[in-house]
């Protein structure tokens, strides 16, 4: 046995639990210990919680991670060497199935159709495998976003909806209008505006209570939506406010219209607990294809038609409309319709 050098010096000890006890030597041994470095890299794809699809280069599948298989109805060994797009059947926005060229050439990527051809929403990415600089493969990675984008959708709805009769809210009618005035402006597209408040409503929250007008609010909603087109745009814009946008529509088929809203809620019976209600609904229409007033402008002065039609007598359709000289005009049109 020989005795150590006097000139060598032995490397300070670790002490116990310190980084560099635990460090690199212990990763290459763990590294070890699993096998080879496919089989730990085979392991850690495994473990991604996102779906993992290897393809080669002629777009077989390779490998498929759990989450792949579950996502897409194959198991791995039912899968190796089978076609990507059999395998993992992805489809655009339009419904349309994007194969490895689409994907290649960026298509975007919405939904996988499984095996039993389930159809889930998903967020994916294809990417290259590149080995000593060439092309070697393919990776695609994806993951479940259903639920995601769904309450995404519900909560896009209630953003925009009323909650109580489900009718467009006062802030995306405002948009939409302002689209509406947008396009009158650049094509000189002709619109109406409708804005009215209902007759009589009083008495029945008065009499039946507010669970009893909210009800009402219900049914009559529904019914004003049959009496529309479906590009139409019915809104509830506060208690019982509505209004109504009627794109691309002349002046003499937006009268048509209001008039036939009017004999709709005229002709309209509420019943709560044994009484019998009737209301009437007080209309101003605008027309507007030169986009020089705002948005609100043109509810402003909708409104003050509305209110005019209530100093008439209530139940009736004042409407005002502009010539291509930008003055203002009025038209009459059936015994209830009215010229401002």
């Amino acid at each position: 046995m020989h005795a150590p050098s006097p000139h060598h010096h032995a490397e300070p000890a670790a002490a116990p639990g310190s980084p560099q006890r635990a460090g690199a030597g212990d990763r290459r041994l763990s590294v070890a210990r699993i096998g080879d470095l496919e089989t730990f890299c085979r392991r850690a794809l495994r473990a991604i919680p996102d779906g993992v699809a290897v393809l080669d280069l002629e777009g077989r599948v390779v490998f498929l991670n759990p989450v792949a298989a579950h996502l897409t109805g194959w198991s791995e060994a039912q899968s190796l060497g089978r076609p990507f797009d059999e395998v993992v059947r992805l489809t655009d926005a339009r419904g349309n199935v994007l194969d490895l060229a689409a994907l290649e050439a960026g298509g975007d990527i919405t939904a996988l159709v499984r095996r039993d051809g389930h159809v889930i929403l998903i967020d994916g990415a294809l990417a290259p495998i590149e080995e000593e600089r060439r092309p070697a493969g393919w990776v695609l990675s994806f993951r479940n976003v259903t639920a995601a984008k769904r309450l995404t959708s519900e909560l896009m709805y209630h953003a925009n909806h009323d909650a109580l009769t489900g009718l467009v809210n006062r802030r995306a009618f405002e948009s939409r209008l302002d689209r509406a005035v947008a396009s009158a402006a650049a094509q000189g597209a002709c619109h109406a505006l409708l804005y009215f408040d209902l007759d009589r409503f009083k008495a029945v929250n008065d009499r039946g209570g507010h669970v009893a007008g909210d009800e009402l609010l219900r049914q009559l909603a529904a019914l004003l939506r049959k009496q529309l087109r479906d590009r139409d745009t019915l809104a509830r814009l506060g208690g019982d406010e509505f209004a109504v946008l009627l794109e691309d529509s002349s002046p003499e088929d937006a009268a048509c219209v209001a008039e036939k809203l009017r004999e709709a809620v005229a002709g309209f019976e509420f019943a709560w607990e044994g009484e019998r209600f009737r209301v009437g609904a007080s209309i101003g229409l605008l027309d507007f294809r030169d986009g020089l007033r705002s948005p609100a402008e043109l509810l402003a002065r909708c409104d003050e038609l509305c209110y005019r039609a209530k100093s008439k007598g209530r139940n009736q359709v004042v409407a005002e409309h502009w010539d291509e000289a930008g003055t203002r005009a009025g038209r009459r049109a059936g015994s209830h319709l009215h010229a401002s």
